[in-house]
């Protein structure tokens, strides 16, 4: 399973590699909102591609403006936060957690980034 935050080619990348009948969250669109593939993941490997909608906008075009669907949906965004504190140990996230690094690190951290070179999460310090 994959968690995208990047989308554009990343995302694609992402589809590309993923394990027979595995499943791909795409839940953020920094790198662009293009998807550049094929269809041989979903065809072939049972890919399946999950959006997932992380704002709760309100009155937007698209949104019902009514107040009963958004608390609904507000109810259902805590549920959800409140199962992966409870499901996700602190252990997990950690494994996750590859290094953390300066704003000016970012140029050379990029170059290892795509050689390969670092698994897991970086975090950038601002």
């Amino acid at each position: 399973a994959v968690v995208d935050t990047v989308g554009g080619e990343t995302l694609a990348a992402a589809l590309a590699q993923v394990k027979v009948s595995g499943s791909v969250a795409c839940v953020g669109v920094a790198a662009g909102g293009l998807l550049d593939g094929t269809v041989y993941p979903f065809v072939l490997r049972g890919v399946r591609l999950l959006g997932i909608d992380s704002t709760l906008p309100w009155n937007v075009a698209g949104y019902e403006a009514d107040i009963a669907t958004w608390e609904r949906n507000r109810r259902e965004r805590l549920e959800i936060w409140r199962r992966l504190e409870e499901d996700l140990p602190i252990a997990a996230l950690r494994q996750m957690h590859f290094s953390t690094v300066a704003l000016e690190e970012v140029p050379e951290w990029s170059e290892r980034l795509l050689r390969g070179e670092v698994r897991g999460r970086l975090a950038i310090r601002c």
